[in-house]
């Protein structure tokens, strides 16, 4: 089962981006990229803990 990370899920509403992979390590790698690209953010573990309460299984 694959693994779903959207933007909107932790507050950034204005941005419709999701994630998905088939593992967790490559899903934060593809949320890190995107956060820094897209918003400018680097994640720290803060950030990544926080994120991945929002993770969904699909």
């Amino acid at each position: 089962m694959a693994l779903e990370f959207a933007c909107q899920r932790v507050g950034v509403t204005d941005c419709n981006h999701t994630a998905t992979a088939e593992s967790k390590d490559e899903l934060l790698a593809s949320v890190a990229e995107h956060a820094k690209d897209a918003h400018g953010v680097e994640l720290n573990d803060t950030l990544i803990d926080y994120a991945l309460t929002t993770v969904r299984e699909v």
